[in-house]
């Protein structure tokens, strides 16, 4: 046991080694291509930050970054962090995972659920029911809903399961946990004003200086939702053959959760919630003062009054209903912010003219990609990123590939919108194995679902993912 801790140790230590040396000594290389000398240290921080983020920490490297970027002599340390600080997508991303804390608390993912549970419709008619569920968990993800709505639509899944005798291991189950899963997280991914869309997002408009189309950017996700889980759907009915015969709602289930009725936080959370969607894509339709108002405040300034509401609403024991101070304290996932926010000086000394390294990058994507169509390109770029993505953290192929491509594929002629489309959905279906992402790891660790079922569902997602947007590239270019 101790050798076994020791050996471990050892490598972590290589690891930061590796790193240190990366950031602190690669920039003494000889530079080449059109890098300059103080190129050299910048690219060697990022290659550091890279590694690091990759074999040792999000957190602590990213911190670490500001302070060897600052030893570059491009900036200085403080004006790197205010630099990230004071980036407008930094404060958005920020108040989103604040706000998204904030639907948690009020409940109202799981007034969606019990609503929907309720329905007699379901009764003895299963491939209908699982259905149901799939798709129930994207709706209730898609207005903020989040991990809530998967543990509880897993926890109805389990409930049915048992009732109906149904063990643990079974493919069925082993189905719905791993595409609840996937729904789930794609409904939560694809709205432009949500965290993800707006963390990637923000390494695209760095890198072109354009930012995402509200509206034709959540009816073409919503288009790729339906096409890739019901392509999903019926390959495990189909090829798979899955059994889900046995998996019934009960009379006694249906009513059940038929009388759990919404508290009256949980229906303003759904009312306003629905104003808040609209407060956002409207203003992207309609002209006029009250429109143009609504898109100054965006999605800081109505997602601030969400949470105020329930600030202000006092409970039966004069607290708030939501405590904004536990939802900018629980809610902020740190390690994502800071890995956003350090990229943002670094993208920034990349691509100054004193440094080179994007000139550097264009000569060499122009050698290698110059007689490639931008179809072709962008049908490798899915493969090649979607694979790396299912061994490497999504959000770090975000940082590395989005600032690199984007302009390219600007200057190539073809649609950078596509390009943003394709790649941050590619990005964002990494569950084929363990390390993609710590949503995979959600169903790999899964209790009752078999590793091979997580495989084969992993697997699955992502060509399914990669043949769907290739046939959606003509409607990507077309409403773009």
């Amino acid at each position: 046991m101790g050798t076994a801790v020791g050996k471990k140790q050892i490598i972590s230590y290589i690891h930061v080694a590796v790193m240190l040396v990366l950031m602190l000594f690669f920039g003494y290389l000889p530079p080449f291509a059109e890098i300059t000398p103080m190129g050299m240290k910048v690219l060697g921080v990022f290659l550091g930050l890279v590694y690091g983020w990759c074999f040792i920490d999000l957190l602590w490297t990213s911190v670490l970054g500001f302070f060897t970027l600052a030893l570059t002599g491009y900036t200085n340390l403080i004006a790197a962090f205010v630099e990230a600080f004071t980036n407008p997508t930094t404060i958005i991303i920020l108040i989103c995972f604040a706000f998204a804390e904030c639907l948690h608390r009020i409940g109202v993912s799981e007034a969606i659920a019990y609503y929907l549970m309720g329905r007699k419709v379901f009764v003895g008619r299963p491939w209908l029911l699982c259905i149901a569920l799939i798709a129930g968990v994207f709706v209730m993800s898609l207005l903020g809903g989040g991990f809530a709505a998967i543990f509880l639509i897993w926890s109805v899944i389990a409930a049915i399961a048992e009732v109906n005798g149904i063990k643990n291991g079974n493919v069925l189950l082993s189905m719905l946990y791993a595409m609840v899963l996937f729904s789930g997280m794609t409904g939560g991914s694809v709205v432009p004003f949500y965290g993800g869309v707006i963390l990637y997002g923000g390494f695209y408009t760095a890198a072109t200086g354009l930012s995402i189309p509200t509206v034709s950017f959540l009816l073409n996700a919503i288009v790729y939702s339906l096409l890739t889980f019901g392509v999903m759907i019926i390959i495990s009915k189909v090829f798979l053959k899955v059994d889900v015969s046995n998996f019934n709602l009960s009379e006694e289930m249906r009513k059940e959760y038929a009388s759990k009725k919404m508290t009256s936080v949980q229906k303003v959370g759904l009312i306003l919630l629905v104003l808040y969607f609209l407060g956002l894509l409207l203003p992207s339709i309609f002209k006029g003062a009250i429109w143009t108002m609504f898109a100054t405040w965006g999605v800081a300034g109505f997602s601030i009054l969400y949470m105020v509401v329930f600030c202000v609403w006092k409970d039966e024991n004069n607290k708030a209903v939501c405590d904004m101070g536990a939802c900018f304290k629980n809610g902020v996932i740190w390690n994502t912010l800071l890995l956003f926010m350090v990229t943002i000086p670094v993208a920034t000394a990349m691509e100054s003219a004193d440094t080179g390294i994007m000139a550097s990058i264009n000569m060499f994507c122009n050698t290698l990609f110059s007689d490639m169509s931008v179809t072709v390109l962008l049908i490798l770029i899915v493969i090649v990123v979607g694979l790396l993505t299912q061994f490497m953290h999504n959000v770090v192929m975000g940082a590395l590939f989005i600032p690199i491509f984007a302009p390219f594929i600007m200057n190539m002629g073809g649609n950078p919108t596509t390009f943003f489309f394709m790649i941050y959905l590619t990005l964002c279906c990494a569950y084929a194995t363990p390390a993609g992402s710590m949503m995979a790891a959600l169903i790999f660790g899964k209790d009752g679902v078999p590793v091979k079922h997580s495989y084969i569902y992993g697997w699955m997602f992502y060509i399914v993912n990669c043949a769907v947007l290739i046939i959606m590239m003509p409607l990507l270019n077309l409403t773009f």
